[in-house]
């Protein structure tokens, strides 16, 4: 699905926003654009989490990368869901959490479209920390290497990418690159 639907193979390496190179373009929004792939993604992630011994109440990640598989995950599973910006809101109630109101202790599970760094899930993650939600798994649709694993499994939080560049036959972005 994300061959078909969201890969592109370049022939000049071209910057991620993780400042890495690549060849390989993944857009996995585009790849997850209709219903009958999101559903897949859905799939995935839900048997992900229950081969994990993961259970959630609310599901969310960084926008605008976990925005569409959150919201289908939450409806397929009846959850609650919720973004994380990059910055506060400037206006009105300045959040940097929308969508659920997160208590304290609430246990959410964190998805991603893509991850290259692990910047922006563990931005997401320090903001969770600090209302005291209990993140008991982060899943990206797609790993684009071997740097965010060791740095969400560092902070004692399950990892596991539906597919990773390995299965999409491409080279890893970071050190091993």
């Amino acid at each position: 699905m994300v061959l078909d639907h969201g890969h592109q193979h370049r022939e000049e390496p071209f910057q991620l926003s993780s400042a890495g190179l690549s060849y390989d373009y993944v857009d996995a929004k585009t790849a997850t654009s209709s219903g009958e792939r999101l559903r897949l993604v859905v799939q995935a992630v839900d048997e992900i989490t229950k081969g994990a011994g993961a259970s959630f109440e609310a599901v969310g990640g960084p926008t605008l990368g976990a925005d569409a598989i959150a919201v289908a995950v939450a409806m397929d599973l009846s959850k609650d869901w919720f973004f994380v910006r990059k910055e506060p809101k400037a206006h009105g109630k300045q959040k940097l959490i929308e969508g659920a109101e997160l208590a304290p202790g609430i246990s959410a599970l964190v998805v991603d479209d893509v991850a290259t760094t692990g910047k922006s899930i563990l931005k997401a993650l320090d903001a969770l920390k600090a209302l005291d939600v209990n993140v008991v798994m982060v899943i990206p649709l797609v790993d684009r290497g071997d740097l965010t694993r060791p740095k969400i499994e560092e902070l004692g939080i399950l990892y596991e990418p539906v597919i990773t560049y390995r299965d999409l036959d491409i080279a890893p972005v970071g050190p091993k690159a």
